[in-house]
């Protein structure tokens, strides 16, 4: 099978979409991989078929078929046209779903295994499902702690042939951390570290949360980080990928 047909199949069969993340982990579906860095060849063609027309990139290293419908007013077509942060953000109806959205695509572009246990929520258009490296927990431990980490918001594993989770995410709107950071606590002995996103005016909440037991004499592995922050550097990955598309292309 050619690359370009390959490509093609992989977006029909995951609802006209595919991260590039996505494109690699299911290309050995459908043909042999050649010795060499067969990524290369994959993202040249890919990159190519879309100078032709027949896919389109929808957002940080996604793409979609060229009769994908799109939105005009999705984050990555608003760090293309170089809108505020707060502009965007002023607009946003669902930031839970959003930021989830964000922070997976970033973590594709940084080569982790992104994961999510919102499945079925969408971001700009696109399930969260068809954005994530994987769909389930691999089997880095005891079942009944795998169970508890499965419910996490987004993690981000390691891409080696073990994966373990690096870095796990809970977005919190309105709750008072608690929970999430009961259920991260669980991961404690582990190298992972936790992050706790939620609005900027939240962060006094957070530090109150994070000054009690049990959580206070483990406080270094946790951290906050606001929608404000995910959003800038959601844009700012933007910039940096059309840049790095366009030098070598």
């Amino acid at each position: 099978m050619k690359w370009n047909d390959l490509i093609e199949l992989v977006m029909i069969e995951n609802n006209g979409t595919a991260s590039l993340s996505f494109l690699y982990d299911q290309a050995a579906n459908y043909r042999d991989l050649p010795a060499g860095d067969w990524r290369k060849t994959l993202r040249g063609v890919l990159y190519r078929e879309v100078k032709r027309g027949r896919f389109k990139k929808i957002g940080l290293g996604v793409y979609a078929l060229s009769s994908y419908h799109d939105i005009s007013n999705s984050a990555y077509s608003s760090a293309l046209n170089n809108r505020s942060v707060h502009d965007y953000l002023s607009e946003v109806k669902d930031y839970h779903s959003t930021i989830e959205g964000m922070l997976i695509e970033i973590g594709n572009l940084m080569e982790y295994k992104t994961y999510t246990s919102d499945l079925n929520k969408s971001f700009d258009s696109k399930r969260l499902k068809e954005l994530c490296g994987i769909r389930e927990i691999p089997d880095f431990t005891y079942p009944e702690l795998k169970d508890v980490v499965s419910k996490s918001d987004i993690i981000w594993f390691t891409k080696s042939k073990l994966p373990f989770p690096k870095f796990i995410f809970e977005v919190e709107s309105t709750t008072n951390f608690t929970n999430s950071m009961f259920k991260m606590y669980q991961m404690i002995d582990f190298d992972t570290r936790f992050f706790l996103v939620a609005p900027e005016s939240r962060q006094r909440t957070y530090t109150d949360r994070l000054g009690k037991e049990p959580f206070v004499t483990v406080k270094n592995k946790f951290e906050f980080r606001s929608f404000e922050q995910v959003t800038q550097l959601y844009f700012s990955s933007v910039e940096h990928y059309e840049l790095k598309s366009k030098f070598l292309s």
